[in-house]
């Protein structure tokens, strides 16, 4: 049944709205604001210090974990959780900044790469540890250990449900690449 403004009313099995206000519901409420806060936070400070929103530095991180410091335009998308319209204005914004590139493939002509530039990797470590910062600063500080280890496996949970795949965990190899460029030893792959 539609309601004016086009949202779409879809009973639960026939259970009422106020049982669906429950101890989860409050988990979830609490997981949404502490992320939109700590998101804010994270903006905030990559903007005062080297001038980019979190989503350009994320992208900036994953094409540096990249071998080759690349990725197909799609994969980079769904690793930053943009859509296809969404990374593709993103990456136009970090080319004109000399960031990043576009590459096609000639092989593949419906390929396109994004591929981190030599300024791209110098820029990294400046954003990097204003990052790494500001999730232990904003985040990570506030919980222990226990904690820390109970929000990654129910939130793994939730993110696998929903069809996604759970990012490598810090001793990956991906991470490695992002410490040797956070000290200026980038990997080319």
């Amino acid at each position: 049944m539609e309601h004016d403004g086009g949202i779409s009313e879809h009973p639960a099995d026939g259970a009422d709205v106020e049982g669906l206000v429950d101890e989860a519901f409050d988990a979830w409420m609490a997981v949404w604001k502490a992320q939109i806060l700590v998101v804010r936070a994270l903006e905030r400070d990559l903007k005062e210090s080297v001038g980019l929103p979190l989503t350009a530095c994320e992208v900036l991180s994953k094409l540096g974990a990249a071998p080759g410091g690349r990725l197909r335009m799609q994969e980079l998308a769904r690793q930053v959780l943009l859509s296809k319209s969404g990374i593709s204005q993103l990456v136009t914004q970090l080319s004109r900044l000399g960031l990043v590139e576009r590459q096609g493939d000639p092989d593949n002509l419906r390929v396109t790469y994004a591929v981190l530039t030599e300024k791209g990797r110098a820029a990294f470590p400046a954003h990097a540890p204003v990052f790494l910062q500001g999730v232990r600063r904003y985040f990570s500080q506030h919980l222990t250990d226990d904690e820390v280890e109970t929000i990654t496996r129910a939130m793994t949970k939730v993110i696998k449900a929903l069809g996604y795949e759970q990012e490598a965990p810090h001793d990956s190899e991906a991470a490695r690449n992002l410490v040797s460029m956070t000290r200026g030893g980038a990997r080319s792959g």
